[in-house]
């Protein structure tokens, strides 16, 4: 097999596009005060609200801390509540706030341009198999970068893919 294939750094390159291009697109839709990294948060909390902390931390594959500091700030900004667990005084569940509700039909836009961007030059066979061999090179890492044990990993990008 050849060693000197650039895959990582096409990988790397993929991410740095995509970042610039959510970037500009949030941009666009007057979302420059969020990060792309909390575009992660919001795919979570669109699906389930009601999560801890460590529940939010696991499925974005972050720290207890980095999530704890970026959740802060979401709540600053007015996006996410932090409630007391019934179950658990010492925890909080985390809620939407109307306006972080309100990004899910922005979020979803972006989202399918972005898509159409990545699969355009793309036939469905050729990405579908970007998606299993990008899937496959994930798993490499180990258990921690595939939490879900599904194709794509759970992560962000494979959202991207599936639209």
């Amino acid at each position: 097999m050849k060693e000197d294939r650039p895959i990582l750094a096409y990988a790397a390159r993929m991410h740095e596009e995509g970042r610039r291009f959510l970037l500009t697109e949030m941009k666009k839709a007057g979302l420059d005060e969020l990060t792309t990294s909390c575009g992660d948060i919001f795919q979570v909390l669109f699906q389930q609200e009601g999560l801890s902390l460590t529940a939010v931390a696991q499925k974005i594959r972050r720290t207890k801390s980095t999530t704890c500091v970026m959740l802060d700030r979401l709540a600053k900004q007015g996006y996410v509540d932090r409630l007391p667990s019934e179950s658990d005084g010492r925890a909080s569940i985390i809620m939407l706030t109307e306006k972080g509700r309100a990004l899910k039909p922005i979020m979803a836009d972006i989202s399918t341009r972005m898509n159409e961007r990545i699969l355009g030059s793309l036939t469905e066979d050729e990405a579908d198999q970007l998606e299993v061999l990008l899937a496959k090179a994930v798993r490499t890492y180990g258990p921690a970068a595939d939490e879900t044990g599904k194709e794509g990993g759970g992560c962000t990008c494979s959202r991207v893919l599936k639209g």
